[in-house]
């Protein structure tokens, strides 16, 4: 099981995929040189993927007819498909190019992401990144609210003589205006607030002291005074309790790094020139407008 794991094993079955697309292409070349018509089967597997095809699209299987009329179109296709490709029109075209390089990227995808890490790589992914999984603080707290709308240039003069009242004992229910979204938030992290509010406002009631009225402090919305309640701080979380997202992302970075190496081998295979001076000819009347 752990060679299934190994980059170097990923990298050896692309090399054998590679192999034989090229073992392929290279005996319908020598079978069209020697005289015998190059060969296009089709499959009970090829027949079973344009019936499955033809059903996701309209919802039904495909009776007898419609069947042999995917077969002829299947056939069509390859053949111009190949003739294409034998008059090397797939060269210099940059959608061909494009969607060639996706789908080799697609088969690496497929090799690296075969096999799920184990539970000794997951412990070690989750020890290196246990800061990512950290419980973020929380913060619960109610605020009467002041619309910039509504107010005008009012508003914070209206805010300051509220957050006199509400200091001196007064009650906040009859204060300020109405909000759509309620005036007591519960256990709310700073990604819901900035979300919500702006990105502003949880820092400002960072600073808040608990069970004190403070304020004004500005939104998205307008004025807000604001009573912090209670305050959770930032915990280190478990690994039971975050192990879907640890696994999950500890498998994209070992996908990630399979595909770095896969193509790195790859590209030694090739001799790399690139004129540096015609990059540097080429941009350099961008660089010369973007600085105007």
């Amino acid at each position: 099981m752990k060679l299934l794991k190994e980059p170097l094993f990923h990298f050896l079955l692309l090399g054998a995929a590679v192999f034989a697309l090229n073992a392929w292409r290279e005996q319908a070349r020598n079978s069209g040189e020697s005289g015998e018509s190059p060969r296009i089967e089709v499959s009970s597997a090829v027949i079973e993927r344009l019936r499955a095809g033809y059903e996701r699209q309209f919802g039904r299987p495909p009776d007898e007819e419609e069947l042999r009329g995917l077969v002829t179109a299947h056939i069509r296709e390859e053949v111009l498909c190949r003739e294409a490709l034998a008059l090397g029109l797939d060269r210099d075209d940059t959608i061909v190019r494009r969607r060639l390089a996706q789908k080799m990227e697609f088969l690496t995808d497929d090799i690296a992401g075969a096999a799920e890490p184990d539970e000794t790589a997951v412990a070690k992914y989750f020890a290196a990144n246990a800061a990512r999984y950290a419980h973020p603080p929380r913060v619960s707290f109610r605020h009467v609210y002041f619309s910039r709308e509504k107010r005008g240039a009012d508003a914070e003069a209206a805010a300051g003589r509220a957050l006199e009242e509400l200091k001196h004992g007064a009650g906040d229910d009859a204060m300020g205006d109405a909000f759509l979204h309620g005036f007591d938030f519960m256990e709310s992290g700073r990604d819901e607030l900035s979300a919500l509010f702006g990105p502003e406002f949880p820092g400002k009631v960072a600073e808040f002291p608990a069970g004190e009225w403070c304020g004004p402090v500005a939104s998205s919305y307008g004025l807000h005074l604001v009573r912090v309640g209670t305050r959770a701080e930032p915990r280190t979380a478990t690994l039971d309790e975050v192990r879907a997202a640890v696994v999950r992302d500890c498998t994209e970075e070992r996908r990630r790094s399979t595909n770095r190496e896969v193509f790195e081998r790859l590209r030694a295979r090739y001799e790399v020139i690139v004129d540096d001076a015609a990059i540097t000819w080429a941009a350099a009347p961008v660089s010369k407008t973007a600085k105007r």
